[in-house]
Order: structure tokens, then C-alpha cells, then sequence
């Protein structure tokens, strides 16, 4: 099986980092590309030993899967470059935020399937939660192999195309709105008197230690909060205090704005 992903930034690394950590593919199998970073490219073949190159022709000859992961608004310039160049092997799975599968199918080849996956960087230690969508003449067999390249680096969730936006709000962007709590968390700490590095690195512990938790549990998250805290102790009595504050409608304002963002990502290609 070749693999070309075309652009090879923080998505698209994760991707293919969680990939040959899985050793589904051998990296020789993947080929890179991107707009003009060609030494970065050289630093990826010799740490991973992947491919790299900017021969369209030669990039898209033969390739099973196209990954398409170029900045949103450099889409458009892609398709006309690689357009003449599309074999019928080529199948496409676009890690592009906003742009729905007809605008991406008239713009490359409507005869060839793609599928629109929303992961997030927890690919490259291989546990992403990936939204994924297909086109209507995407095979039984193919879509077996994208969700083994997808369960590669994390798990899969097909979804209809128009849930996408939800899944890029919950899954997609949820990395960096845990990252911002943890980091206010770590500040806050910092307050009660202790060094910034001493309460970075204990919260870095204690969040790892909470996801294996999880990670190792059946019971709800409810039920292990419960579970840690005793009636009129220290953990009952933070609680208390965040209860003073609407958490769980913040977090629906932030997640409704990423979905709304998503939205009109994908209004602003269609009116385009």
C-alpha cells in the first residue's frame, strides 16, 4: 500500500508518526510532500525513513491513499496543480477543517472517493478520536482499510458529513481547550506558593494517572468523582466552590464557537 500526505505539518506528522508507530505501514510505503519546506522533509526520511518528493506525477502514480492536508485556504491551488495528474488508484482522505466532500470531489475527480477525517494530535502517541466521513462510492474494502490506518493512531467514529463540525469542536480542538484548563490549573497552583516547575510537573503526573484511570475503569466519570470524594473533606469542599460557576455552560460556549467556526469555514468554500 503507498501513502502520500500532502502537506506534513502538526496533523498530518501525528498522522503519520502514529501510523509507522503502529507498524501497519512501512515507512517507505509513505511519501511526503509540502509548498516548499524541503529540509524539514529531509529531516523526516532520515529520523523515520520515509519518502519525500515534488513530482505530482510521480507522488499521485500508483498511490492508494492521498492524505490532503494543506492549510484550508491552499486547497484550492492543489487541486489545480495535481488535477491532471490523478490516477484512478487514488483514493483521498482530506484532515481539512470547513471543506465538504462534493466542493473537494469538483475540484480533483468526482470518480474518485474521498473520505473527510477530523483527528486531533493525540495521533502521534496513538490515541486520537477521529470523526470520519465517506463518499457514496467508497467501497466496502477501502473504507475497512482507512479505519485500520485511522485505528492505527487512535479509534474511529463514521459520522454523517454534517456532524463533522460537532466532532471537530469535541474531539478535533478538545486537545488544546484540555491544555488550556490544565495550564490555568497549573497556574492557580503556582499561587498557593509552590515553584511553577514543581506544580507543572506534579499536574503532568496527576493528569496522566486520571487517564489511565479512566482509561483502565468501567465506571462513569460521575461515578469515579464520587468515588474520591468524602462528605465534608478537602475534595467536597473545592467542589463546592466550582458549583458557584456555570463550568458546564462554558464549555458549551466554547464548543458551539468552534461549531459555528467550523460552519463557516465550510460557507465561505461553497460561496467561493
Amino acid at each position: 500500500m503507498k501513502i502520500v500526505f500532502y502537506g506534513a505539518g502538526n496533523m498530518a506528522n501525528a498522522i503519520f508518526k502514529g501510523i509507522i508507530n503502529s507498524e501497519l505501514i512501512p515507512p517507505e510505503n509513505i511519501y511526503l510532500t509540502n509548498r516548499s519546506n524541503q529540509q524539514m522533509l529531509e529531516e523526516y526520511h532520515r529520523e523515520l525513513g520515509v519518502h519525500y518528493s515534488y513530482d505530482d506525477a510521480a507522488l499521485l502514480k500508483d498511490a492508494d491513499y492521498v492524505f490532503l492536508g494543506t492549510k484550508p485556504h491552499d486547497f484550492d491551488q492543489l487541486a489545480e496543480r495535481i488535477r491532471d495528474h490523478i490516477d484512478d488508484k487514488n483514493k483521498f482522505i482530506s484532515i481539512m477543517a470547513g471543506l465538504p466532500i462534493s466542493y473537494l470531489r469538483e475540484k480533483l475527480n468526482p470518480n474518485n472517493p474521498i473520505a473527510r477525517i477530523m483527528p486531533n494530535t493525540n495521533a502521534q502517541v496513538g490515541h486520537s478520536v477521529t470523526g470520519v466521513s465517506f463518499s457514496r462510492n467508497f467501497g466496502p474494502r477501502s473504507k475497512d482499510e482507512v479505519l485500520s490506518l485511522i485505528n492505527a493512531f487512535g479509534s474511529a467514529i463514521e459520522v454523517k458529513e454534517d456532524h463533522l463540525h460537532q466532532v471537530t469542536a469535541i474531539t478535533g480542538s478538545g486537545p488544546a481547550f484540555l491544555y488550556h484548563v490544565f495550564e490555568k490549573y497549573v497556574n492557580a497552583g503556582t499561587k498557593l506558593g509552590l515553584e511553577k516547575s514543581e506544580v507543572e510537573e506534579s499536574i503532568r503526573e496527576l493528569i496522566i494517572g486520571t487517564g489511565k484511570m479512566i482509561e483502565r475503569s468501567d465506571l462513569s466519570l460521575e461515578q469515579l468523582r464520587k468515588n474520591i470524594t468524602s462528605k465534608g473533606g478537602t475534595t467536597q469542599a473545592g467542589l463546592n466552590k466550582l458549583s458557584d460557576y456555570d463550568i458546564e455552560g462554558i464549555f458549551e460556549d466554547c464548543l458551539n464557537a468552534a461549531v459555528n467556526r467550523s460552519v463557516e469555514l465550510s460557507m465561505q468554500d461553497d460561496n467561493d
